[in-house]
């Protein structure tokens, strides 16, 4: 499965512009009814790179893949709680300057999130560089 950056910078505008510090499943049922395997993924993807995180202290989203109907499918276990971490608000907040996500998606859209990451902050600091030099 490809990224999907778009996903990922909803994903992270919804905890961004949450009220609370952390949220759940019921958070993103907007993005779950449309593709729960594809939110899944983004969101394993997300926690491997330190943008999310459990809440609890083990740090689990509560995602299982499990195997049912003859194939692995993930499953959302609807008491665990998620917090976005600093990287992620860092990434949100550089996803949000004007012009980087359509950039990335654009001309990054093969490269890893990694890359992405790092590019997005490359951006966003140029960004702001330009910014303070007018």
């Amino acid at each position: 499965m490809k990224l999907d950056y778009e996903l990922i910078s909803n994903i992270l505008t919804k905890f961004v512009e949450s009220d609370q510090s952390i949220v759940d499943i019921n958070d993103f049922v907007d993005l779950y009814d449309k593709d729960s395997q594809k939110l899944a993924h983004h969101l394993i993807i997300m926690e491997e790179k330190r943008l999310i995180t459990g809440a609890y202290s083990h740090g689990k989203l509560g995602i299982d893949l499990e195997y049912r109907d003859g194939k692995d499918v993930y499953e959302f276990s609807p008491d665990m709680l998620w917090r976005i971490t600093s990287d992620g608000y860092d990434f949100a907040a550089a996803l949000n300057k004007p012009s980087v996500l359509s950039e990335i998606k654009t001309r990054f859209q093969k490269e890893g999130l990694s890359v992405v990451i790092d590019i997005s902050k490359k951006i966003a600091t140029k960004q702001a560089t330009k910014f303070l030099e007018e």
